[in-house]
């Protein structure tokens, strides 16, 4: 990926693959190489082996749900000829776990039933921070777009995390039956007293907006034989 003039930073292809294992799948991604400082954080799960988890201790999300964190990485970019941090970049890859009663319906294995799951869950989560369109009160405001692949398409969409923010990426894809997992990425503009940040707010999320395909990029999720028969019976049991 090619950075806004004078911008420099961790870059996604330079990163780290690391890969993750579960029932029927891997996950795996590249995590860029965070400058060591006190201000940035790199914290990549120990955890790479999923298969048969057990995950009542795990911590919950806002619905309840079982979840942990893949990869929780903050840093800032630079200004090349000032070296000013101008925008902070947080980055995080979570894996959450759906109720019994999903599992047992294969629900994450059928497109539909996912896209529905995941359209509830930002209802859920995000809708209180949206402007509510009076005329169309099931109007979702959150611009998503299915990202096709071979199997299960990725779910993309644009939320705000608070209200005061502006929505920011995330993406939700299938891992097995069980699991799904959710990347997003936020870019914050900085600012010095007495200097002005030379970077404008649509610049940083035109950037924010390039980062996130670009980390999605690198993101491979490859099924068992076992589970891609299974994804397929039931693609073949959904009525057209």
């Amino acid at each position: 990926m090619i950075f806004p003039k004078n911008i420099i930073g961790p870059q996604f292809a330079k990163g780290d693959l690391v890969s993750f294992h579960f029932n029927g799948a891997e996950l795996t991604f590249r995590a860029p190489i965070i400058p060591k400082n006190d201000q940035n954080i790199d914290e990549i799960s120990p955890l790479k082996n999923l298969r048969n988890i057990n995950t009542e201790d795990w911590s919950r999300n806002d619905q309840g749900r079982p979840c942990i964190q893949l990869a929780q990485q903050m840093w800032a970019f630079e200004d090349a000829q000032t070296l000013d941090d101008i925008a902070q970049c947080s980055l995080y890859v979570s894996l959450i776990e759906v109720t019994q009663q999903h599992t047992d319906q294969n629900i994450l294995l059928t497109q539909k039933s996912f896209d529905e799951l995941m359209f509830s869950w930002m209802d859920y989560s995000f809708a209180a921070h949206e402007e509510v369109d009076e005329s169309n009160q099931s109007l979702r405001p959150y611009k998503i777009t299915s990202i096709e692949k071979q199997y299960l398409n990725w779910l993309k969409a644009q939320v705000r995390f608070t209200p005061e923010t502006s929505p920011s990426p995330i993406c939700m894809m299938t891992i097995n039956h069980r699991f799904v997992v959710m990347v997003s990425l936020e870019i914050e503009s900085l600012h010095y007293t007495g200097r002005t940040n030379p970077y404008s707010e649509d610049t940083l999320k035109q950037f924010e907006k390039n980062l996130f395909d670009d980390f999605l990029s690198h993101i491979k999720i490859e099924y068992s034989p076992e589970l891609i028969e299974k994804i397929q019976s039931l693609k073949n049991k959904t009525p057209a």
